[in-house]
Parts: structure tokens; sequence; C-alpha cells
């Protein structure tokens, strides 16, 4: 029997979560095309600093109230497929200065 340290079991949840956000950005900027928008992520996992209790911000930013809806639903789906606590927030519902924080680290999908 083989007893991990609690570092070691979070270092095996960062990596897990790693892992998993990478397939996460793979599959929402395949899918962004289709609804003609795009969706954005932010916070540490954008920064490449997730620890193991870190969520997933996905902005979605798409053209009007039906896309987002999908956008969401297909983002929220991928998210609890792969695990991913997530923070999912329509760009349109963002106030400016939030958006002013956020977007300069965020990444582009696609």
């Amino acid at each position: 029997m083989t007893i991990r340290t609690l570092a070691e079991r979070k270092a095996a949840t960062v990596a897990a979560k790693q892992a998993a956000v990478l397939v996460l950005r793979r599959q929402l900027a395949e899918h962004a095309p289709t609804l003609g928008g795009r969706y954005l992520l932010y916070g540490s996992a954008a920064r490449g600093e997730l620890r193991y209790d870190s969520d997933v911000d996905p902005l979605l930013d798409f053209p009007d109230d039906e896309v987002t809806s999908a956008a969401w639903g297909f983002a929220e789906t991928a998210c609890a497929a792969l695990g991913l606590v997530h923070d999912i927030r329509p760009v349109a519902l963002c106030g400016a200065r939030f958006l002013a924080h956020v977007l300069p680290e965020a990444i582009k999908l696609p």
C-alpha cells in the first residue's frame, strides 16, 4: 500500500485539472465558430495558475441571447463531462470594470 501525502494528492488534482482544461479549450475553440461567436477563458486557468480548488471561468461572447444560451449549455456540459467546476458568464451581462480587469489576461477561443 502506498500512502500519498496531502501535497501529493493536491498536485495530482492540479495535474488532472490542467489536462482537463486543455481538452476544454480545444472543445470550446472548435464549437465557437458553429455559433458565430467565441469563448474566452480567464482566471487561474488562463494564467496557468490552477490550484487544487480552482474552478474554470469561461466568458461567452455570442451575438444574441438565444445563441448565448446554446453556448452556455455546451460549455456547461463540456465542463461537467471533464469534471470541472465552472463559473460561466456571458460578456453581455458583465460590467465594464469587470471586463477591463479580466480581458487583458483572457485566452480567446478561437
